[in-house]
Order: structure tokens, then sequence, then C-alpha cells
């Protein structure tokens, strides 16, 4: 998983990732930002699936949520899981790859580790 950490012209921290992973990148930049409560917050439920005190754990955010498990960690656009019926045409697919993006749940540490790392600097 290839990513960027940069600063935009008000000098907000951004996160760019891989075509696939799009949605981590918006959820780095747009839910998670600045708050170093909630990479703490983070950094401790990842500690207590590692320890395999928990089995899993749910974040909701605004734009996005996120589920973290043992193994892997996803996220997605809170619309995608909305519950209701959405009146689409039979046999039409829907392009949720910037809608939807996961990746394990080590990598996701060391991600988070490091922007933690990137906004600890500004």
């Amino acid at each position: 998983m290839d990513y960027q950490f940069i600063r935009n012209d008000r000098a907000e921290p951004m996160a760019i990732f891989d075509m696939g992973a799009e949605t981590l990148g918006l959820w780095f930049s747009e839910e998670l930002g600045r708050d170093h409560h909630k990479i703490a917050h983070l950094l401790n439920v990842i500690k207590q699936l590692e320890n395999k005190d928990i089995e899993h754990y749910e974040l909701c955010g605004r734009e996005f949520n996120m589920e973290l498990n043992r193994d892997e960690v996803e996220v997605y656009a809170t619309i995608t899981r909305e519950e209701g019926e959405i009146d689409i045409p039979q046999d039409t697919e829907l392009y949720d790859q910037e809608s939807i993006s996961g990746c394990g749940l080590e990598d996701f540490k060391s991600v988070l580790l490091s922007w933690s790392n990137f906004i600890g600097s500004a």
C-alpha cells in the first residue's frame, strides 16, 4: 500500500493513497485530521485487538465509518451502508472504489503512527 502525506495550501495535512485505497486517504484527511486524542484512542483499540481483549471495533464518523478486527481495517463512506432501499435499474453495478477500502491491521497501525508523526511536525 503506497501513500504520501502532504500539506495543502492552507497547511492542512492530507493523505493521498494509491488507487483502490483512496477512501483511506479521505478518512485520514477528513475524519482523523489533527485529532491526537482519536489517534491515541485508535492505537489503544489496536493494542486491545492485538492482545485479543476485543474481537471487533466500530468507529462512526461524519462522512466515513471504520470497522477494525484482529486482522483488518475497513473504511467506508457512511452512505454506502445506510439502511433503506435505493432505486436503481436491475443489473446495475455501483462503483464503490472511492467509497470503501481496507488494509491489514498491522499496515494500518504503521500508517497511523506515520500520520501521527507527520501531523506532530506541523
